[in-house]
């Protein structure tokens, strides 16, 4: 059975360094027949004239992928052309036939508005190249989620440092605790936990029963811990600021402390 044809088309500035041709070398080794101008247009000819053709044309083209960025999208010459090809295609192959966005720091509010209806393709995503193979296949993509865990953990450049906030998704713990190995508050590395509102760092904190002190955690490691009955929700975090980032960190219940792990 013959490879699905897919049509390929960007602005030549985003290809200054290869990227076009970059994406084009991870589609190849995939089940389809990848065309774009260089490699399937007639030299010399109108460029859209040829691309308008082939995409209306179902022995040339069975979908049809704009790789789109802030260059094409900053260009009205571009828009203009891509807007004209779009009503080309959707008229005279109606409304199913597949026509995708690969976008790449490009939000989707500024997209024209016939691709803004559409499953657009980050190529931030690590699973890119089977998306394009499912839109091209006309088919859902059975994306696979996995490598998450129950928490948001992120870190934030503060004066003195680094914030890590810790939160977990869904879930409300109360009362609560964060840990350190001892040796990284004790030589200074650490520094103090807050809790305070998610996604904004505090600067100071009213917290009720406040624990700040040495302990031993279950697996007998001396330990720093921090807690207090201040939940932590999707709403509430636990910041912990530090100098360099800790080896350990733990976080949870203050009667069933988790080990983080975060990249």
């Amino acid at each position: 059975m013959a490879n699905k044809k897919l049509w390929l088309t960007y602005a030549w500035k985003d290809n200054e360094d290869r990227d076009i041709d970059f994406i084009v070398q991870v589609l190849d080794g995939l089940p389809l027949d990848v065309r774009f101008d260089r490699r399937s247009l007639v030299p010399g000819q109108r460029l859209w004239t040829q691309i308008g053709g082939a995409i209306t044309d179902p022995a040339e083209c069975d979908a049809w992928g704009i790789v789109l960025t802030a260059n094409s999208l900053a260009s009205q010459p571009c828009i203009e052309e891509l807007c004209y090809a779009l009503d080309r295609a959707l008229g005279s192959n109606g409304g199913s036939f597949p026509v995708f966005a690969l976008l790449h720091k490009v939000a989707a509010k500024d997209l024209p508005p016939a691709l803004r209806v559409r499953l657009c393709i980050p190529l931030e995503g690590a699973d890119w190249s089977k998306q394009v193979v499912a839109a091209v296949e006309n088919r859902a993509p059975g994306l696979v989620i996995n490598g998450l865990d129950q928490w948001m953990i992120k870190e934030h450049q503060v004066q003195d440092g680094i914030a890590l906030e810790v939160r977990p998704r869904f879930d409300r713990i109360t009362p609560f605790a964060m840990a350190v190995d001892l040796d990284e508050k004790a030589q200074g590395n650490v520094l103090r936990c807050s809790p305070g509102p998610a996604n904004r760092v505090p600067d100071g904190h009213a917290a009720f029963n406040w624990i700040d002190s040495e302990i031993t955690l279950t697996d007998g490691t001396p330990a720093w811990a921090w807690g207090g009955d201040n939940e932590a929700s999707s709403t509430h975090s636990y910041y912990l600021f530090y100098r360099r980032r800790p080896k350990r960190v733990w976080f949870g219940h203050q009667q069933n402390l988790v080990l983080l792990s975060w990249g």
